[in-house]
């Protein structure tokens, strides 16, 4: 029985305990990336304008209508299920790219509440690659400090992001709403299409067939799964369904309109460590502040799909806490609650890798533990990763030698699909490949470290907070977030 894992944004006993394991040597990069700074100021992009426009008037796609997409030809089309982060990201990557793509949403609408994810360096690498990095910069305030304490008011140790090898580092607490509309604005507004549920997925001679929830069937060049960590697609992409980790989570936004109360001023990324849970906090604006909760769970145990009653159940966590704890989970209401089970999955790369035109991206990739504050930023990475994999087997040009053909001969139209499929295939093996050796480690790295802190001795929890506050050194706190996932190639449109 596997032991459970905890969200933090980062676990700082994981370094002294696997300083130079093979593991730790797997998450490292090589040095010629490391060096970064933030993006040079200077005049935004066309598509910097274009996301500042949209998202500054909170605009909101108004997509395609699902029916549609029956009498539309996406032979030369990369469809993407899951309108999140990840399938958001990666379509924009896509399309950057010079790709044709269509995102599948099976909600009416992307979401405009929920809560927020931490971002580290490499996810606004990723961002100022897709030329949102700036907007959002905007709207959420850097935060450089980080305090680990303990639940009933004693600080152990509190540093600065500065401390730690490989800066600058830089970390904002981001709406996840805020994140989805910088990405869909920089998207065409026939590539979203909403109320599109996907059941299936399947491989084809030409490329991938999807079949969503109101029996529609659709073909298309291939098909990137970006639906979650229970994804309908990872299945078809030869991936074993994710495995529950012993702990739930409850993660919220709390609202303060007249600014943060002094006790929660503390501009710092804040870990309490509690008996058998624990909790963070971190600024996501002068105004909100997020948190979440972590808790044991039995794999058995009944959920609520309330709001109210996971805003009861985290105030049944953090009672008679410091650090505001209680006061921040009442202030939160209750559209920007969530709740979930804290899924993973160790896997290798499947046989039908470089086979098939079927991929996967983010948590339905490598689904991961929060203990990193990994899993929304790998996600970016993969966007990046994959649309410049693609370019390297020529799929801008062949995609549109395919739409060319589509008026063609049987044969001429047969050779061009049959040369983009195996450019698709080529391209998702080594895209795979890549994201298994970054991702692997991560992932259990982060359920180690979980592992490691959630054990529940009382001697465990002294020797861990000992070793805090007086040797713990944060000089490889973050090395895995100096990650550079690069840029994409030049279009002819720029």
């Amino acid at each position: 029985m596997r032991v459970a894992a905890v969200p933090f944004p980062t676990c700082p006993l994981a370094r002294p305990w696997l300083p130079r394991t093979a593991l730790a040597r797997h998450c490292s990069w090589p040095a010629h990336r490391r060096n970064w700074a933030p993006a040079p100021s200077g005049h935004p992009s066309a598509k910097q304008r274009r996301a500042t426009r949209l998202c500054g008037a909170a605009a909101a796609p108004a997509g395609v209508d699902v029916s549609s997409l029956v009498d539309r030809n996406l032979q030369d089309t990369v469809v993407v299920t899951g309108g999140g982060p990840a399938g958001l990201a990666t379509a924009a990557a896509l399309h950057q790219a010079g790709i044709p793509v269509l995102v599948l949403e099976r909600e009416a609408a992307l979401s405009t509440g929920g809560s927020a994810l931490g971002l580290w360096t490499n996810a606004w690498r990723a961002l100022d690659a897709l030329g949102v990095g700036d907007v959002l910069r905007q709207q959420h305030p850097n935060v450089q400090d980080i305090e680990l304490v303990r639940h009933n008011g004693r600080q152990l140790r509190r540093f600065s992001l500065s401390e730690c090898d490989g800066g600058p580092h830089e970390f904002r607490g981001v709406r996840r709403s805020n994140l989805l509309a910088a990405l869909a604005a920089i998207l065409p507004s026939d590539s979203l299409a909403f109320g599109a549920q996907v059941t299936a997925a399947e491989p084809t001679a030409a490329g991938a067939a999807l079949t969503l929830a109101s029996g529609q069937r659709l073909e298309c060049l291939a098909v990137v799964g970006a639906d979650g960590a229970r994804s309908a697609v990872a299945a078809a992409a030869g991936r074993s369904p994710a495995n529950y980790c012993g702990q739930s989570a409850i993660r919220g936004v709390a609202r303060f309109p007249g600014g943060l109360p002094p006790q929660l001023q503390a501009g710092c990324i804040r870990q309490v460590w509690g008996p058998a849970a624990r909790a963070g906090l971190y600024p996501v604006s002068d105004t909100e502040l997020y948190w979440f909760v972590c808790f044991n769970a039995a794999a058995d145990a009944p959920t609520s799909t309330s709001p109210a009653a996971w805003q009861q159940e985290a105030l049944g966590v953090v009672q008679g806490w410091a650090w505001g704890l209680p006061e921040v989970v009442q202030a939160t209401p209750l559209q920007d609650l969530s709740r979930s089970r804290l899924l993973d999955r160790w896997d290798r790369i499947p046989a039908s890798s470089g086979s098939s035109s079927i991929t996967l991206a983010g948590d339905s990739l490598h689904p991961m533990t929060p203990n990193l504050g990994q899993g929304g930023c790998t996600a970016l990475e993969d966007a990046l990763v994959l649309a410049r994999c693609l370019q390297q087997q020529q799929l801008p040009s062949l995609a549109a030698e395919l739409r060319d053909s589509s008026s063609s001969s049987g044969s001429s139209r047969g050779r061009a699909a049959a040369v983009a499929a195996a450019a698709v295939q080529s391209a998702f093996g080594q895209y795979e490949r890549e994201r298994m050796q970054r991702c692997l480690p991560l992932t259990i790295r982060s359920y180690v470290m979980g592992a490691l802190l959630q054990a529940p001795l009382p001697p465990v929890a002294l020797a861990r907070d000992l070793f805090v506050q007086h040797a713990f050194s944060p000089a490889h706190f973050l090395d895995h977030a100096t990650f550079d996932c690069g840029r994409l190639e030049p279009t002819r449109d720029g």
